[in-house]
């Protein structure tokens, strides 16, 4: 039942968009290349989600097939942390009033907890099945709701 509340609450905010989504000028914008910068790991191995601290201006991004996850600070465009034990990361969400990011590691289904402070693995928490992307609605809830295969569960946080 407090799932469906949510998504309703979801839906009237996606609704309430909807004008914004389809104003004059929205589809006439194109991206820009601000900068360009390499990242550490074997090459040929696939990135996936990426997320953006703005508390600190940090882009944080999964290395899905290295199994590490790269804290970038956007300032200096320097990877300031590699945090590894993130087996198959595909999603990273970060949960601004905790001061930590999750990674969905599919390879051991786990959701890694990351402590930012530390810049390590802190805690894992088992998943049923491969884990494949994350999201934290903070007006909402405080769970955090991650994917496999499609189908959005809640995990503790």
């Amino acid at each position: 039942m407090h799932t469906r509340r949510i998504f309703r609450q979801i839906g009237v905010v996606v609704l309430g968009l909807g004008p914004a989504l389809f104003a004059p000028g929205t589809f006439g914008q194109t991206l820009r290349q601000v900068t360009k910068f390499d990242l550490p790991g074997p090459g040929g191995k696939r990135f996936d989600y990426l997320t953006i601290d703005e508390d600190d201006h940090y882009l944080i991004s999964a290395h899905l097939a290295a199994g590490r996850t790269y804290v970038i600070d956007l300032t200096t465009n320097q990877v300031v942390a590699t945090v590894a034990d993130t087996p198959g990361a595909e999603g990273v969400e970060y949960v601004p009033e905790l001061r930590k990011f999750y990674t969905s590691n599919a390879h051991d289904n786990t959701i890694g907890v990351v402590d930012l402070k530390q810049m390590k693995v802190i805690k894992k928490l088992k998943t049923e099945s491969k884990p494949d992307g994350s999201t934290y609605a903070a007006p909402f809830t405080s769970s955090m709701f991650r994917t496999s295969m499609g189908k959005p569960k809640p995990s503790s946080t």
